[in-house]
């Protein structure tokens, strides 16, 4: 058997290598991932970033890696706008589906109201809180 080697000073390379091996494996049994990344924004007259989304498409799915509004600016609609602005863009790409995770503490509430279900959850990550996924099945 091969020696285990520690390659945290190497981490990103090799997630990258290990990544791009696992897509390969991935597309040879399910096919082509037609994979694209996604982002959009909402920026003040002086461009600053007051909310972002930022997503990945692939196969039939669309994951949304972040949902951010700065503090002052929740509340007032931004967040559902995004949301919808890449459920938009995830229907034109023949998505079925949206999933993503976020914190008890963070806004369960808000993915809840956006028509998102609970299909996940890690307890005690962190500590007193949980980690809890939700997807949203996609109509044309």
């Amino acid at each position: 058997m091969y020696a285990l080697t520690p390659e945290d000073d190497r981490a990103p390379e090799v997630a990258a290598e290990l990544r791009t091996r696992l897509l390969r494996f991935n597309e040879l049994r399910a096919g082509p991932m037609n994979r694209r990344d996604i982002a959009a924004t909402v920026r003040d007259e002086r461009g600053q970033i007051l909310a972002g989304l930022a997503g990945e498409v692939f196969w039939n799915s669309l994951y949304v890696h972040l949902l951010w509004v700065d503090e002052p600016y929740r509340r007032q609609g931004y967040g559902a706008r995004l949301l919808r602005h890449a459920e938009r863009l995830a229907i034109e790409a023949s998505c079925d589906c949206v999933y993503l995770s976020t914190f008890e503490f963070q806004a369960p509430g808000f993915y809840a109201k956006q028509g998102y279900s609970v299909i996940g959850e890690l307890p005690e990550v962190p500590k007193g809180s949980r980690r809890q996924w939700f997807a949203k099945t996609l109509s044309a």
